[in-house]
């Protein structure tokens, strides 16, 4: 039977500000999922294990939750991660990885759970951005990317 109160996915809910926000969303009454590749258990916290760069972990993991709720009320996007150092120092595959997690896992959740916000005609997203988004932080240029990638990816959605 699907539950029919408010809902709230958080990718990257099982630390830092994901986590907070999960928890806010819970004392709120919402239902939570949290989706993490790291092992996480929280009281009244539901964790979906689930790779936010794998399109069809994504989408599974979607599909899993909108069997189980009504709706999908709000979805925030938290997950990521930071590499720091002088760019000529920096791997291109640790370049990369950080660009997949952070920017084209956003893309990847939002792209599953838009369809069901449009078929619903309402939710709310709620992408993490950082303010290197808007004045890059040295040492940490594909964050810094990355983060600013999300927002214009944002403002073209809007």
């Amino acid at each position: 039977m699907k539950t029919q109160t408010n809902t709230a996915i958080i990718t990257g809910g099982s630390s830092g500000i994901g986590l907070a926000a999960a928890k806010a969303f819970l004392d709120k009454g919402y239902t939570v999922y949290n989706l993490s590749r790291r092992d996480f258990s929280y009281n009244g916290i539901n964790h979906v294990h689930c790779d936010v760069t794998d399109e069809s972990e994504v989408i599974s993991s979607i599909n899993k939750i909108t069997k189980e709720v009504s709706c999908i009320d709000v979805l925030i996007t938290c997950a990521g991660f930071g590499i720091a150092g002088a760019v000529e120092f920096t791997y291109l595959e640790d370049a990369k990885r950080q660009i997949d997690v952070n920017f084209f896992g956003t893309v990847n959740v939002i792209k599953a759970v838009l369809p069901y916000m449009r078929n619903q005609r309402e939710g709310k997203i709620v992408c993490v951005s950082s303010v290197a988004a808007e004045i890059p932080i040295p040492f940490q240029t594909y964050y810094s990317v990355s983060k600013s990638a999300i927002n214009s990816y944002v403002l073209a959605l809007a």
